[in-house]
């Protein structure tokens, strides 16, 4: 039951007193630092005042069921604390609990009659402020500190250039000198003290034209060049440009940071975690994949987790203005809400490895640091910028200029290429398509999954289900020959008893509404994809199921073509009915077109994708819902285990192809596809599709595609909108066509440029 520890029978010897606990065994107060027995049942301390109280103690006479009440909060002695640990704090190792206890010394808890100074040593979560990292400088402090490192970067380098209207004199330059060194000596330490963004440029390259340019101003100074009033006005401008570029970036990305660390605010909520009988509040970074969690009404869900019992009425994702019902078997994700009901589940993804975090705040999956289109900023930034260097280097050697004129051609053009806007306009399109994609419910795997979608050219629909209800329902049973249609459906409604698929629960639904009796049919075999053999009640052989089945066993539905034509024209799925090897009727199903399925389609069409129908059903019933939705390009009759073939021969035309559909029914098709968009899959176990969804919404799987069309489209076109001018700029100084100057301001035109287009789409 539990393991019991001998301790010194209490005696009033000098030593620390904390609050007493009540004794689990006659709930008198007992000292917890001096108690007569202490035990561990179901990972909770329990204290006794003697040791006949431990002995008659009955755990299972006084566990409390769930739910259990709201555990009050403890005060700030430490040793009680200490005791009570695994209240606060359930993920620490109960023997190291015990260890501290008894290690507690009268050092270390200080002054018998106060002891409030000990608040320190526990914080609001139960860590040890021992082992606690140092205090930080806030985030708002620091971002304060470094724009104000920025602006005076700023001033600094337009005042060196506005100095240049008070004369070329010695003390004149000499004053512009001290103003630009200032401003880069404010530029360097905003870039060592200020917290870098992974996604931010290297300090080593960004600082590397602004610092060349001082050196050269320097030199020219001290060498009493007639170039040095040229070169200290091209220092300033440099650091001005870099600093600006800087702010403008950090400026335009700060509302997406702030979406993001809110997230990650959002997920930090605590858990109820079931142990044993009882639950336990823990934080979220503390609960582990299979632990089982309890969720009330008004609780916020801290992990990703799968519904074991319960059902209710939830948010499904963070920040949804949808209500959506979940029972048993269904996902939910880290961030969703509670609304009504009461939950038990058990957590299948935790910590950095929840939907909402992965690729927003993980620093090894993070979407904005690792997607190409964030990838090719960066490295234009830190490995085009050098050669550029080197080429306007090169080009003003060739024009015999002198040597000082050629690193200034130098520095202009790595000036025009290195800023904050080249390196960075692609990662905050990226970041600002995975947030939109998370306030629809969508998730993207992976940063890799996000480059693919953005690939797609070409996106199959497993048709029932996504653009079709799912839910068909009989529209009409027609009799062929001289049997009736209420046996015709009593034998469809036999044979399909024992299914639980949507056309079997059609039929036995239309059989129940009509009080037809289903026909007691024997040894049923079911044929996958194809339909039902059975032996009927009168030991004729059954045969219900589809054109496919009827060829396979050898039954003409010759007679019954204009009919079945008909049927399907009208988008019903056809169940034919054969008894004794000869055709008797054919059921037809209706099933409709879910909300939004043309809209779906759309979404795809607007980015040049190539919506595709796959389904099981005849081709005329395919074209008619082809026609509904505006998709030529149909693949009829192809049973749910051979789509996966089907999905590959799409993609052997060179095509990269997504595939939407459900799991686990369309796992074959999801599985054989480039980019997998899974419907109500977010939060689930099963973690290899690419585009996750917390809703049904089909929609929103087509407008995952979109988004990541566009997030390609729109950093492409940021990113040339950073680089053209400046490198415009930089062919126009290389060849002596324009001063240097006119390259690092047109490089800050450029950033300005890509934000004001990022912000537009923002908007």
């Amino acid at each position: 039951m539990g393991d019991s520890l001998d301790a010194r029978p209490s005696e009033p010897a000098a030593g620390p007193r904390v609050r007493p606990v009540r004794c689990a065994g006659c709930s008198e107060p007992v000292d917890p630092l001096r108690a007569a027995r202490v035990a561990i049942f179901n990972d909770k301390f329990r204290y006794f005042c003697s040791a006949d109280c431990r002995e008659h103690y009955d755990p299972l006479t006084r566990e409390t069921p769930l739910p259990m009440p709201k555990r009050r909060r403890i005060s700030s002695p430490v040793a009680e604390v200490l005791a009570t640990r695994a209240e606060a704090h359930e993920s620490l190792d109960q023997r190291r609990q015990v260890a501290a206890l008894a290690d507690v010394t009268a050092a270390e808890l200080g002054p018998v009659h106060d002891a409030s100074h000990l608040d320190a040593l526990v914080d609001r979560d139960g860590q040890d402020a021992a082992t606690a990292p140092p205090p930080d400088l806030p985030e708002g402090d620091r971002a304060d500190a470094g724009a104000l490192l920025l602006g005076l970067t700023i001033a600094g380098g337009m005042l060196s250039v506005a100095l240049s209207l008070a004369g070329s004199s010695a003390g004149a330059l000499t004053a512009r000198l001290v103003v630009v060194c200032v401003a880069t000596a404010a530029l360097v330490a905003e870039a060592i003290t200020g917290r870098r963004d992974p996604t931010e440029l290297h300090p080593g390259v960004l600082l590397s034209g602004p610092v060349v340019a001082l050196g050269v101003a320097l030199t020219a100074r001290v060498a009493s060049l007639a170039e040095a009033g040229a070169a200290t006005t091209l220092t300033g401008i440099v650091i001005a440009a870099v600093a600006a570029s800087t702010w403008l970036t950090r400026r335009a990305r700060r509302p997406l940071d702030a979406e993001r660390e809110a997230i990650a605010d959002a997920l930090s909520r605590s858990g109820r975690r079931v142990i044993g009988d009882e639950t336990a509040s823990v934080r979220a970074q503390d609960l582990r994949p299979g632990e089982e969690i309890v969720v009330e009404p008004g609780d916020v869900i801290p992990v990703d987790a799968t519904i074991t019992a319960g059902a209710g009425v939830v948010a499904p994702w963070l920040g949804a203005r949808t209500q959506a019902n979940r029972s048993e078997g269904d996902h939910l994700v880290a961030g969703s809400t509670v609304l009504e009901g009461r939950l038990r589940a058990v957590a299948a993804w935790t910590g950095h490895d929840r939907a909402w975090m992965r690729v927003t705040n993980d620093p090894r999956r993070r979407a904005d640091r690792f997607a190409a289109a964030a990838r090719i900023g960066r490295l234009t930034a830190e490995r085009a910028a050098p050669l550029a260097a080197g080429l306007a280097a090169l080009a003003g050697y060739a024009e015999d200029q002198p040597p000082l004129i050629i690193a200034m051609f130098a520095v202009a053009a790595q000036t025009a290429l290195a800023n904050a806007g080249v390196a960075q306009i692609g990662a905050l399109h990226v970041l600002e398509t995975v947030l939109a994609a998370l306030r629809r419910g969508i998730v993207f795997r992976s940063a890799e999954a996000l480059d693919k979608a953005g690939r797609v050219s070409v996106a199959a629909f497993c048709a029932r289900g996504t653009l079709l209800l799912g839910e068909p329902e009989v529209a009409n049973v027609e009799p062929i020959g001289d049997i009736d249609a209420e046996r015709v459906l009593a034998l469809t409604a036999g044979a399909e008893a024992g299914e639980t698929h949507p056309v079997a629960t059609a039929v036995l639904r239309a059989a129940r509404v009509r009080g037809v009796r289903p026909d007691g049919v024997r040894s049923p075999s079911v044929q996958a994809g194809l339909g039902v053999t059975a032996v009927a009640s009168s030991g004729q052989p059954l045969v219900v199921g589809s054109r496919a089945l009827m060829l396979k066993e050898r039954i003409s539905v010759a007679s019954a073509e204009p009919k079945l034509l008909e049927l399907e024209a009208m988008g019903r799925t056809v169940l034919l009915v054969a008894l004794g090897g000869r055709l008797i009727g054919a059921v037809g199903l209706q099933d409709g077109l879910r909300p939004g399925a043309r809209a779906a389609v759309q979404h795809l069409l607007d980015v040049g994708v190539e919506p595709v129908l796959l389904s099981g059903d005849a081709r005329e019933t395919c074209e008619a819902i082809g026609r509904a939705l505006d998709i030529e390009h149909i693949r009829p009759e192809v049973l749910p285990a051979d789509r996966g073939d089907e999905v590959r021969r799409l993609a052997a035309g060179g095509a990269t192809v997504a595939v939407v559909g459900r799991s686990p029914g369309d796992d074959v098709a999801l599985a054989a596809s480039d980019v997998s968009a899974a419907l109500s899959s977010a939060g689930s176990s099963t973690a290899e599709w690419g585009i996750q969804l917390a809703s049904d919404d089909v929609r929103d799987a087509a407008y995952a595609i979109r988004l990541a069309h566009r997030a390609k489209h729109e950093a492409r076109l940021g990113l040339l909108l950073a680089v053209v001018p400046g490198v415009g700029s930089a062919l126009g100084v290389a060849f002596a066509l324009l001063p240097p100057a006119v390259a690092p301001l047109s490089a800050v035109i450029g950033t300005i440029l890509a934000l004001f287009r990022l912000r537009a789409r923002e908007g």
